[in-house]
Order: structure tokens, then C-alpha cells, then sequence
């Protein structure tokens, strides 16, 4: 699934105050910035849940208060401020890490709340049944405050606690408007997991 966009709106309040307008004669400022992704199937018995830089208790500890928001990875990104005052993010990352569970809910938010909910009160966390590596794409043309338009990939491979490999591709892609998504996730969310046979 695919992450709120708050951070893309305090980017732009950050590259207006902290440099000036044209200041990098490249055009685009380098800044590491968090990482942090779900993606997943939908209505399926169980559904697969994808998370993109770090472990289910990574999120929960990264942001305890709302924890499908967590971003306890970090790449490389590229800002490009835009003369007419909109805002461009780009990042090209390998070897991002991933993890695969198996859950009965229908959607990543609640499902995450679940996990943290038990392991802030009694430490368990769901085992991940693969995890691995994968190739990470992110573009986000901030347009203005209240939109933004927003594309996110993974490409990789993991191996399951069976020695099973899978290879796994995920995208989001949408529009926000005043925050929000638009649309159903079902239909801006793609994933898919194929088992590598030798």
C-alpha cells in the first residue's frame, strides 16, 4: 500500500526555507530520506502483505502512533524544486529490504495496528514467511499542498523460512488530494509473487 504524503508537503516548507531557489547548479538537491512501504493483495484467503524497509516491529517502533506511516528505512533522493513552486522527488535505491507475511485482514492499515497493538503489549510479532531484497522507484511530483501525484515500485526476491524463492513486484500509482487517496487501493495497488522454480 502505499504511504501518506505528509512528508512530501514538510519537503517542500524544508527545500523553500533551507535553500534558496536555483542555489544547486545541478538543479536537484540529495537529501536521505525515509523509506517505508506496504503493499499487498486484497481479498484473498490469506492475503500477502509486502513491506518495503523494514520488519512489521520496524514500523511499530518507528512510529508508534501511527505506524502504517513509518519509515525505518533510508535512501538516496533527489529534489527538484520547480520555478512555478511545485516539487519533484525522485529516488533510484537498491537492495531495499523486504518482508513477506501471510494475515486475514483485507488492508494494510489495520493489520499493522493489530501487529504493533500486540507487540507494545506483550512483544510477540508475526514471523515473516520470506524476505530478501528489492529495487526501489519512487516519484513524487508535489503539485501544490493539496496535490500530489505519486508512483512507487519495488523489483526483487526473497526466500521463505522453507528455503522456498520468490520473486516479487509491486507498484502504487495515484493521486492525493488534500491527503487523502483517491480512489480504491485495490485498483491504484498492484503486487505480485511468483514462486522461482528450479
Amino acid at each position: 500500500m502505499p504511504k501518506r504524503l505528509v512528508f512530501a508537503f514538510v519537503l517542500v516548507l524544508l527545500v523553500g526555507v533551507a535553500v534558496p531557489a536555483g542555489a544547486d547548479p545541478k538543479g536537484y538537491i540529495e537529501a536521505e530520506l525515509g523509506v517505508g512501504y506496504f503493499y499487498g493483495t486484497f481479498d484473498q484467503s490469506p492475503n500477502v502483505v509486502l513491506l518495503v524497509g523494514g520488519a512489521a516491529e520496524d514500523f511499530c517502533e518507528d512510529n508508534p502512533e501511527d505506524p502504517f506511516s513509518g519509515e525505518p528505512g533510508i535512501a538516496p533522493h533527489r529534489l527538484f524544486p520547480r520555478g512555478d513552486g511545485s516539487l519533484d522527488i525522485k529516488a533510484n535505491d537498491k537492495d531495499q529490504p523486504i518482508y513477506l507475511y501471510h494475515t486475514e485482514f483485507n488492508d494494510s492499515p489495520p493489520w499493522i495496528a493489530q501487529v504493533c497493538q500486540d507487540y507494545f503489549d506483550d512483544g510477540t510479532t508475526p514471523e515473516p514467511f520470506a524476505e530478501g531484497t528489492a529495487d526501489l522507484k519512487v516519484r513524487i511530483s508535489v503539485i501544490s499542498e493539496d496535490l500530489v501525484d505519486v508512483f512507487n515500485s519495488v523489483n526483487g526476491k526473497a526466500t521463505g523460512v522453507d528455503g522456498s524463492e520468490y520473486k516479487v513486484r509491486a507498484w502504487a500509482d495515484l493521486i492525493v488530494e488534500n491527503g487523502m487517496p483517491v480512489g480504491d487501493p485495490a485498483d491504484f495497488v498492484g503486487f505480485t509473487m511468483t514462486e522461482i522454480r528450479r
